[in-house]
């Protein structure tokens, strides 16, 4: 193999410490971290990765998540390095969504799902509180899309272009197999419910994830829990 420099190196050869666990087909274990979500009733929120700032004051109180075009997400990924630094500020940052559908054939779905994790497991290993974002696609996939993790912790899901004919029974399926996998994870969504979805979800609009509506919002958390508002009068 040639003599890479050490970005390079990340690049081609993406090192993990050999005492990170593997699953299927070498794709990285993100440990559940120690993520503090009692903190949202106090003005914890998300925030897209395309929003993060040097200058943003709230960013210890943000989650940077990664639903993005998969353009962003390789680019971020092929200098992870830079992406670690520009959210260190954050309180923590979830693992790379990057597209996965039906038409893929399941090398691509491994690629796929081997990249997530690789993220998120490449940022624990520089010391960052991490979640994982969890996709999937038919039932054959499960066993590689569900590879990687680890129950209890927190999920991270979105619903955004699965509400339609076509993609709904798809999503549910896998919806309620991780259920199934992983019954003692905390969930949280962005964007809207899906009718069959159960209601201990955390769900966070889409328009609301951005994490650039600080000054407008006064309850936005509270509604991310589904909390009475009347009790979160008393308590912000």
């Amino acid at each position: 193999m040639p003599i890479y420099f050490p970005k390079d190196y990340i690049n081609v050869v993406r090192p993990l410490s050999p005492s990170r666990a593997r699953d299927i087909f070498g794709i990285p274990f993100i440990e559940n971290d120690d993520i503090n979500i009692d903190r949202l009733n106090n003005g914890q929120s998300l925030i897209n990765m395309n929003n993060v700032s040097s200058k943003d004051k709230n960013a210890e109180n943000k989650i940077v998540h990664a639903f993005s075009y998969d353009k962003k997400l390789v680019a971020e990924a092929r200098n992870m390095l830079r992406f670690i630094e520009k959210t260190a500020k954050y309180y923590a940052i979830s693992s790379f969504d990057f597209s996965m559908c039906v038409e893929m054939c399941k090398a691509q779905i491994i690629e796929a799902t081997f990249m997530n994790r690789w993220t998120g497991a490449f940022a624990q290993e520089l010391g960052r509180l991490v979640i994982p974002t969890v996709g999937w696609v038919t039932e054959d996939t499960y066993d590689v899309c569900f590879s990687g993790l680890r129950d209890g912790g927190i999920k991270l899901i979105s619903t955004l272009g699965t509400n339609n004919q076509l993609c709904r029974p798809i999503f549910l399926n896998g919806y309620h197999e991780m259920r199934r996998r992983f019954p003692n994870s905390v969930i949280i969504c962005v964007g809207d419910k899906v009718k069959g979805m159960d209601d201990d979800v955390c769900f966070v609009s889409y328009k609301e994830s951005f994490g650039n509506h600080d000054k407008y919002h006064r309850y936005t958390q509270p509604k991310f829990l589904n909390w009475n508002l009347e009790v979160a009068e008393h308590v912000i």
